[in-house]
């Protein structure tokens, strides 16, 4: 996916609601926006009964949501800008700055849920009580708050008593010139009073009354949530975080990079502005439950103390992270290549739901699909937009040893089958077959291949390519075809012999030699004998940072039976790269190209990037963007099948 437009981005961030990795987002959203919806309708009926629902009170509602909105969307594309045009600066302390937000917003969002459940004006009224008794007059609590703050800047800043114990200095000496340790009642009275303005528009204490005073709260809960959280990497979310991040990006592409984050982030955050419309079409119901209304507070309040410890403690990042692997990557790529795949016209609204179960796959011309048959799904569909005239072979390859005989059949954008192009009778497939050979589309739209498990075995794996071709040429003088055959069968073998030197598949990948940042000197040559995948990647680059796991647990698997992985970095630096494999637990040889030649080499245009080498060094497969496990599992077991 190249060519990504602000619409196309906007449509992904929609299609992102529904992904596993914005699950924990959602409750922790919901807690939130049903927390501050039901402390005002609280408020309002203790000030005299249930009044109207204006349509102020609703849009003040909708406003909120669009500040928490334009917070994680703040958030999201700065971090989307450090991690790609600012790497050099910046972008390894991106996770550093993400913990510690998600660290002290983690408590702000548990005083959230204090205030909301009435708790918070409780405690500040009995220190108020107190204070009359001598409480607020005790340095020892100023002391035991300077220890406390000092406690949480070291926990909250990752324990680096460099930035903690400058900080605690500066608070200690702007409460000593306050005289909270000389005239300690009058420096509470007056903290609790500035307390009560921040957060309470009247004596009444009803938060955000006038609709304005809590929107910056809720950007910042917004921002807090997004520390907390990441998405899920797909196709086209990968191809935007790598726009800015080629070398030499230019101004223009950095900008370009962050409008099209402003868009996917805008469209993520559309079904949350609805939710949060949905939320405030609830509050009859809610003013209907006003005997209940304590145990509402209670437990949105309490839902929102337990998602603040799940940001502060790092769990709510960590589940964002398990979400985005394995099978649930697998289904968030479906998601966005279905529904991106719908919205430009590549497949029709009956292929959709095909898609999403993943019984269909969509595959442009000259790209390779796998396909695997298992006892729950002995069919499987490619579907490939065509144009009028154009002229394609259907390849067929193996990867398993035996492979079952099974059924092809050809649909145009009508859904009929092609009679030209059916095959009704079983095939048996040994190392690659061509059921289709030349065959002219007639119209232009969108085309599905069907393969069907005609023996019924409950495993084959497969992969499919749907490429141009050109007619087959005919001729009369029978002399001249076989001069033409045998001349063409003889620069077959002879390209079997010693393929040639390039970038598709089937050649054989240029050679290099390269340092790896232990100093030990790696090439091609000296990996002849394994399968080598050649990934192109950058600490600053966030696919890589999904990639790269899935990539250590497939070596350990593979490593045994002859595989190798060299992960080759630019526009990057040693030391960085080595926290990042330090970070991950990473033990497969990783390089810097400082120069970019080889990153010139191969073509690299976008990170990450990657080539599957057989063990005679012939590219086997390329992959732009992100490869998830069970892609990389399948190109493996092709490679790998006779070891």
């Amino acid at each position: 996916m190249e060519n990504v437009t602000i619409g196309l981005a906007l449509i992904a961030g929609i299609l992102s609601f529904i992904s596993p990795c914005v699950l924990p987002l959602v409750p922790a959203y919901i807690g939130y926006m049903s927390g501050r919806l039901t402390h005002n309708i609280s408020r309002q009926t203790a000030r005299g009964g249930a009044a109207p629902v204006s349509l102020a009170f609703r849009l003040q509602m909708l406003l909120h949501g669009i500040a928490f909105v334009s917070g994680f969307t703040l958030i999201f594309v700065l971090i989307g800008l450090f991690t790609t045009a600012l790497s050099s600066i910046a972008g390894q302390h991106v996770g550093t700055f993400t913990e510690i937000l998600g660290r002290f917003g983690g408590l702000v969002i548990i005083f959230f849920g204090f205030q909301f459940m009435g708790l918070a004006p409780q405690f500040f009224a009995w220190l108020r009580k107190k204070g009359q008794s001598g409480l607020l007059d005790n340095v020892l609590l100023s002391v035991a708050v300077a220890l406390v703050a000092a406690g949480l800047f070291y926990w909250g800043f990752l324990e680096q008593a460099l930035v903690a114990l400058p900080l605690t200095v500066v608070l200690v000496a702007a409460m000593f010139a306050k005289g909270a340790f000389t005239q300690p009642a009058v420096f509470w009275n007056g903290v609790f009073d500035q307390i009560d303005s921040a957060l309470y528009s009247d004596t009444r204490g009803e938060i955000g009354a006038n609709g304005r005073d809590g929107l910056i709260g809720s950007a910042f809960m917004g921002m807090v949530f997004s520390a907390g959280w990441s998405p899920c990497i797909g196709p086209l979310l990968g191809t935007i975080l790598t726009v800015a991040a080629t070398s030499g990006a230019s101004t223009g592409d950095v900008a370009l990079g962050m409008l099209l984050l402003t868009a996917y982030s805008i469209g993520l955050g559309i079904p949350f502005v609805i939710t949060a419309l949905l939320l405030n079409s609830a509050q009859g119901f809610l003013r209907r439950l006003q005997r209940q209304m304590n145990k509402i507070k209670l437990f949105s309040g309490s839902l929102l103390i337990v998602i603040g410890a799940l940001v502060a403690s790092g769990q709510l990042q960590s589940l964002s992270q398990t979400f985005s692997r394995g099978e649930f990557a697998d289904f968030t790529y479906r998601v966005e290549e279905c529904g991106v795949g719908f919205f430009e016209g590549r497949l029709g609204l009956s292929h959709v739901g095909p898609c999403l179960q993943g019984r269909l796959i969509p595959v442009a011309i000259n790209q390779s699909a796998s396909g695997h048959f298992t006892a729950d799904a002995p069919a499987l569909e490619f579907l490939f937009h065509a144009d009028p005239g154009d002229i394609i072979d259907v390849e067929v390859r193996s990867v398993n040893e035996t492979v079952p005989e099974f059924l092809m059949r050809l649909y145009g954008p009508d859904d009929i089958a092609l009679a030209q192009g059916a095959k009704s009778e079983s095939v048996v497939v040994e190392d690659e077959f061509y059921p289709l050979t030349a065959f002219s589309l007639a119209a232009g739209g969108p085309y599905r291949v069907e393969l069907s498990n005609a023996s019924g075995t409950e495993s084959a794996r497969f992969r499919v390519k749907i490429r141009d071709a050109e007619p087959i040429a005919t001729t009369d003088d029978a002399s001249q075809s076989f001069a033409g055959n045998l001349l063409t069968s003889l620069t077959e073998i002879a390209s079997d012999l010693l393929p040639s030197v390039g970038l598709a598949e089937g050649n054989r990948a240029p050679e290099f030699a390269i340092a790896t940042i232990d100093d030990d000197i790696i090439s091609l040559a000296d990996l002849r004998g394994k399968v080598v995948l050649l990934n192109f990647w950058g600490t600053w680059c966030g696919p890589c940072r999904r990639e790269m796991p899935e990539f250590q647990k497939a070596y350990d698997e593979w490593r045994p039976r002859g595989f190798e992985i060299v992960a080759i970095a630019y526009n990057d630096s040693e030391a960085a790269m080595a926290d990042f494999r330090d970070e991950f637990a990473l033990d497969f040889p990783l390089a810097l190209d400082n120069s970019g030649e080889i990153n010139e080499t191969y073509g690299i245009q976008t990170r990450p990037s990657s080539y599957l080498l057989d063990q005679d060094g012939v590219i086997l497969a390329r992959h732009f963007g992100i490869m998830t496990e069970s892609q990389l599992t399948e190109l493996l077991m092709n490679a790998l099948a006779d070891e």
